[in-house]
């Protein structure tokens, strides 16, 4: 009677050792990678929309996961300055409006409900 009950807590605890050494499928950190705040990552994040694909970054900062870039059309090319807000999802930036994510803008001072970090809302927002 004695083995069969050690049997069965050893059972159990094998168990609860298993499940919690199983993989999660929704794990992100097993698949893709960290988006990098570089030159090259900014400019390929502003020239993946089509309507900015001949731009060129002119200014940019990443904080917290997210980032702002102001660029111009390229030499020779017609097009107004740009300012873009992305934020970080893996390895990729994700282009962001304005609108969703700078908050509501009232009495001169960093809005509650900005998404957007405090040391990126100036440039980011307030721009143009």
């Amino acid at each position: 009677m004695k083995i069969a009950l050690a049997g069965i807590a050893l059972l159990g605890a094998a168990s609860l050792v298993l499940a919690g050494c199983s993989s999660d499928s929704t794990d992100e950190a097993a698949v893709g990678g960290t988006v990098e705040c570089s030159d090259a990552a900014i400019a390929e994040a502003v020239n993946a929309d089509p309507a900015f694909a001949n731009y060129t970054v002119t200014d940019y900062k990443c904080a917290d996961g997210w980032a702002y870039a102001s660029a111009d059309p390229a030499e020779g090319e017609m097009g107004a300055p740009a300012m873009m807000i992305f934020e970080a999802e893996g390895q990729f930036w994700i282009p962001k409006s304005a609108a969703d994510v700078c908050g509501t803008y009232t009495d001169g001072t960093f809005p509650s409900d900005a998404l957007i970090p405090e040391s990126l809302y100036d440039p980011a927002c307030l721009a143009g």
